[in-house]
């Protein structure tokens, strides 16, 4: 209904900038500026809780000394989510974009950061190719993590061509792809605590068998 600082809209000075919302046009509501949602501080949230994700299922498998080369993925994935993450907060792309300026003259590109942004394909294919058997170890990780490329390049082409669908486009991608990714880490904890599932739907630790079963499957030495 309104927007200000200070008085009227609030008793004091100092607030920032507050909304005056009517909700169900019952009461009125006063929310801050910095409450409102945007789909870069939605994203940025999404990475950083990724990353940590990826960091405490490096420490478990570490912990359990499972496979070296899945605690390398996990590795890779930590820091990877976690520059992506420092990006979005701090806008490092388009810094160096508007530093770069030279490369908006090439064909096709408006903003230089757009360029840089889409550099960032080299690092992420190296290192799809380097884990592939990771990766293509599930289906259904497959499927979500393809859809989610998908739609990232929709997003991506959407924004050098000035289209809306970018930001849409980009939620759903990073949807599919976190999806994707939990499922993977599911399956990466299952396989390396050696976990399994139970009747009630958890997950608890394979029993391991005792001295006493080894002891008599083992064949009787001959006398």
């Amino acid at each position: 209904m309104d927007k200000g600082r200070g008085p009227p809209l609030v008793p004091y000075e100092g607030s920032g900038l507050v909304y005056k919302i009517r909700v169900l046009d019952l009461f009125n509501l006063y929310a801050d500026e910095e409450s409102r949602p945007t789909p870069d501080n939605v994203t940025a949230i999404a990475l950083v809780a990724a990353a940590t994700m990826c960091l405490m299922t490096l420490l478990l498998l570490k912990a359990a000394a499972a496979a070296p080369r899945i605690r390398r993925f996990y590795a890779f994935a930590t820091a990877g989510l976690a520059l992506l993450a420092l990006d979005e907060m701090f806008a490092f792309h388009e810094t160096l974009g508007h530093n770069l300026r030279f490369l908006a003259d090439l064909p096709g590109v408006e903003r230089p950061d757009d360029v840089v942004f889409l550099s960032y394909v080299v690092p992420l294919a190296i290192f799809a190719w380097a884990f592939h058997d990771v990766l293509l170890a599930d289906r259904r990780v497959v499927q979500l993590f393809a859809v989610g490329t998908l739609l990232y390049a929709i997003a991506v082409a959407g924004d050098i061509a000035g289209v809306s669908i970018d930001e849409p486009a980009e939620m759903v991608a990073a949807v599919c792809l976190a999806t994707g990714l939990v499922v993977l880490t599911v399956s990466a904890l299952r396989d390396g605590l050696g976990l399994g599932p139970a009747p009630d739907g958890r997950f608890v630790r394979r029993a391991e068998p005792s001295a006493e079963v080894l002891s008599a499957a083992r064949p009787a030495a001959p006398r």
